[in-house]
């Protein structure tokens, strides 16, 4: 089995991306006031997608460092998911996955999921925000040692190179909020608002739904990726979609295996696999009948 995916194919990937960012983008400008919500939805989900394809650049080196680093930095900006960041929790989190040691990338708290109000919470990415507002204030003030305490035990052998690759990233989304806040109040332009802001309601509790399911529910005490993560046996639409992170045993099992690959790689590992849903929705009919099973026990106390 080959260890890297090609160039040509992620690049297709991006140019679908980029084709249908557009397109929602200009619907979503061009739409009267109450039916900019569909467009700007969808747009939203484009955001999340991008993400996903921002995780591909993580794991399969495509191109140059520096051509891959700009094609993560442009896929996150949307949700603000900087990428040398990304890179180094992600790596920790493959690493430590299943051990108390484990921190996740995107500030989410699971432990707030046994009920409605903290599902919407989670849902919202509150937090994901917060802190980046928080490390955008970091690196333009020149904090290293604060932006590497930041990263929690991912930060602790950080290198120096990749240390300032984080501080030029959020500097980087520093500069592109300022150009788009001075350019609406220069032109009295709402247009940043409609295809940035608005969409990002909606890009939020998609890309935490598409997470949610990976290691929810599964053995944590457990370092094998066969009893500590989860696989969905997605649609098409949701493989293209999810970018394939829906074969998430067989990601962890090994990182390297190109994401078109990883369904064939699935038969490999099938019979071993724990935790295994046929579909998003049968996941998530599991996930809120646990969910509210915890608060009709609590009611009970």
């Amino acid at each position: 089995m080959r260890t890297q995916s090609g160039a040509a194919n992620f690049l297709w990937k991006l140019t679908v991306y980029a084709a249908l960012v557009s397109v929602f983008a200009i619907a979503t400008l061009l739409a009267p006031s109450f039916w900019k919500v569909l467009p700007a939805c969808l747009l939203g989900a484009m955001f999340a997608h991008g993400i996903e394809l921002e995780h591909e650049l993580i794991h399969q080196k495509h191109f140059n460092p520096s051509l891959q680093r700009t094609m993560g930095f442009l896929l996150g900006l949307p949700m603000l998911v900087e990428f040398s960041r990304y890179m180094t929790a992600h790596g920790y989190h493959h690493r430590m996955v299943g051990t108390a040691e484990d921190e996740e990338s995107f500030a989410y708290d699971f432990d707030r999921l046994h009920s409605p109000a903290g599902l919407l919470l989670h849902l919202s990415m509150v937090d994901h925000y917060k802190y980046v507002l928080n490390r955008i204030g970091l690196a333009c003030l020149g904090k290293r040692d604060r932006m590497k305490q930041d990263l929690g035990k991912a930060g602790t052998h950080l290198p120096t190179h990749l240390l300032n690759q984080i501080m030029d990233g959020y500097r980087g989304f520093a500069g592109v909020l300022a150009i788009a806040l001075i350019l609406s109040f220069a032109f009295k332009t709402t247009a940043f608002a409609q295809i940035w802001l608005l969409p990002l309601i909606f890009a939020s509790p998609i890309h935490a739904l598409v997470e949610l399911p990976e290691h929810w529910g599964c053995t944590h005490t457990q370092s094998d990726c066969l009893e500590n993560t989860r696989t969905i046996l997605p649609s098409r639409f949701m493989e293209w979609f999810t970018n394939g992170n829906c074969w998430h045993v067989e990601h962890h099992y090994n990182p390297a295996v190109p994401i078109e690959q990883l369904s064939t790689f699935h038969h490999q590992l099938s019979p071993r696999i724990k935790f295994l849903n046929n579909g998003y929705g049968a996941f998530y009919a599991e996930f809120f009948q646990a969910m509210f099973r915890k608060q009709a026990n609590a009611y009970e106390r």
